[in-house]
């Protein structure tokens, strides 16, 4: 290991230049440790943003599910009856022609 002493010396034999590109280099390395910390910062707040809406979405979409839960059964229901319905209007539309030729029959015999 280098002691101080021998490092000084090394810095006098390099000349001023040493020193000061050892100080920029010092000055870039504590520079670059605060972008770090404030981006780490940066990166947690997003990422706790970003976790906390990805979960809101995930509750609306339980919700939205458990809205359109019972759609199925009322479409269902909606088109059984809609069903339902036209098989009597039909049935009711050959009942009625039925009765038609009928009287037609009884009016002019046939």
């Amino acid at each position: 290991m280098l002691s101080w002493g021998e490092v000084l010396k090394s810095l006098c034999f390099w000349g001023p230049g040493a020193v000061i590109a050892g100080l920029i280099i010092v000055a870039f390395y504590k520079l670059g440790c605060k972008a770090l910390d404030k981006a780490g910062d940066l990166v947690k707040g997003f990422a706790g943003d970003f976790v906390g809406a990805q979960q809101a979405q995930a509750e609306s979409l339980a919700k939205l599910a458990q809205g359109t839960e019972g759609l199925r059964d009322t479409i269902q229901g909606f088109v059984t009856k809609d069903n339902a319905e036209h098989r009597e209007m039909l049935i009711l539309q050959k009942c009625i022609m039925e009765k038609l030729e009928r009287l037609e029959e009884r009016e002019y015999g046939g």
